[in-house]
């Protein structure tokens, strides 16, 4: 496996490597100025004093000599030797035609003006600055490359944090392939059981159904809303052949969630209450806020199912098929506001954005889960319900453990319940 964000360092080596050019350009730019002005007075200096005793009478062909012997340094684009009058009394140099810096200086003889020296210096461009440095620029090039090598080997994962990542995706996979096999296990098994209704119409027989019996009025109750975290209005946009096998799976969760909190709280899964199963808007049920645990169970029901969603959301995107966050809210009643316990955790949840948990408690139940969870108060509350309520961050080693044996338990369970199914048939047959 490649080095993490190998593109971005490579850009960053790029542009350092283009910056340490500019820079040494601009330094040996600024040298070469420095050097060429102390020459350039240098050189007319010297040409003043030994050109002197030649300009007064002038003497053209000395001067010419003179002139031509300076002309010899590289760097001397081109000399004129002028008279009082700037009239030209010789000129020299082998790059006329190259611009430079130009250098000027007056010939006096008893502080009286007999002539003047101009020198023009070659000044160098940009290439020929860089063909003269053109070793220190390899070098550069070249230690950016081995900076480049070093990365990749040391950044590179080691085997065990590859096999470790590996094994994570793949134990993913696993799960959520168990996850589907499940409920196509269950939608064969209410399949058969309807096929099986239809044969046995003729002798149908009575069946009891125990339901849940709604809550008083007057009766406190706490109330987990669960909703998907759709920012960007993704669900109108898919067809209910995608979406209700999703819903499907998303309540298979939520109500092992429920059997397996319940049973771990010493709970009944009939105390809850599932008044809306998923759908677009999500699900909702309550308990009796008076029985024992109520809270630890409805709170730890939250979390495991958002354990197991965020497994979901993670696969599915792998897949590239439509799966979206959840956020969910635990709430009693909202007496200031006039809010049941329903409608406080619906609103409340419209608070949070993807993962987030919050829960609006009375300060009896804050009590009893204070030292399960971490809570932190909601930002930027706007009304009584957000101003007492909490938003969890976390929770205590024994709650956290709970939570993620039950989300595998469910994850493996599931897998049993299947293979089971496929006994039983094979012994039907």
């Amino acid at each position: 496996m490649n080095a993490p964000r190998q593109g971005l360092f490579a850009s960053l080596l790029i542009i350092s490597f283009a910056l340490h050019t500019f820079l040494l350009v601009i330094a040996t730019t600024h040298q070469l100025n420095e050097n060429r002005a102390s020459q350039g007075q240098l050189m007319t200096s010297q040409l003043v004093a030994d050109s002197l005793s030649e300009l007064e009478p002038a003497n053209t062909v000395s001067l010419a000599l003179l002139a031509n012997r300076y002309a010899t340094n590289p760097s001397v684009a081109s000399i004129r030797i002028l008279d009082a009058q700037k009239q030209v009394l010789a000129t020299s140099g082998l790059a006329k035609t190259r611009q430079g810096e130009v250098f000027v200086r007056d010939a006096l003889q008893n502080e009286k003006k007999v002539g003047s020296i101009e020198i023009t210096l070659i000044k160098p461009s940009i290439g020929e600055i860089l063909r003269t440095q053109w070793l220190a620029i390899l070098v550069s090039f070249i230690i950016h490359g081995l900076v480049w090598l070093a990365y990749r080997a040391i950044a590179r994962p080691t085997r065990s944090e590859l096999l470790t990542r590996l094994n994570k995706e793949a134990r993913l996979k696993h799960e959520i392939q168990q996850l589907m096999e499940a409920l196509e296990a269950e939608k064969a098994d209410k399949t058969l059981a309807i096929a099986q209704i239809k044969q046995q119409a003729n002798k149908p027989k009575p069946l009891k159904v125990e339901l849940p019996v709604e809550f008083d009025k007057e009766q406190a109750a706490l109330a987990l809303n669960i909703q998907y975290y759709d920012p960007k209005q993704l669900m109108n946009t898919v067809s209910q052949s995608v979406s209700v096998p999703y819903f499907n799976l998303c309540q298979i969760f939520l109500n092992k969630s429920i059997e397996l909190s319940a049973q771990h709280f010493k709970l009944n899964s009939k105390d809850f209450i599932v008044h809306q199963e998923f759908n677009q808007q999500g699900a909702l049920l309550t308990i009796a806020a008076d029985k024992p645990n109520a809270a630890h169970c409805i709170l730890m029901i939250g979390s495991v199912f958002q354990l197991l969603s965020d497994v979901l959301y993670k696969r599915y995107r792998e897949d590239k098929r439509f799966v979206l966050q959840t956020r969910c809210a635990v709430t009693t009643e909202v007496e200031a506001m006039q809010l049941d316990a329903m409608q406080a955790a619906d609103r409340l949840t419209h608070h949070l954005i993807a993962k987030e948990m919050a829960l609006y408690l009375s300060n009896d139940l804050l009590k009893q889960i204070g030292e399960n969870y971490q809570l932190v108060s909601m930002p930027n509350p706007t009304n009584v319900l957000t101003r007492h309520a909490f938003m969890i961050n976390g929770m205590n080693a024994e709650s956290a453990e709970l939570a993620q044996n039950l989300r595998t338990e469910i994850l493996k369970g599931k897998k049993k319940n299947t293979a089971s199914n496929d006994n039983t048939r094979v012994s039907v047959s």
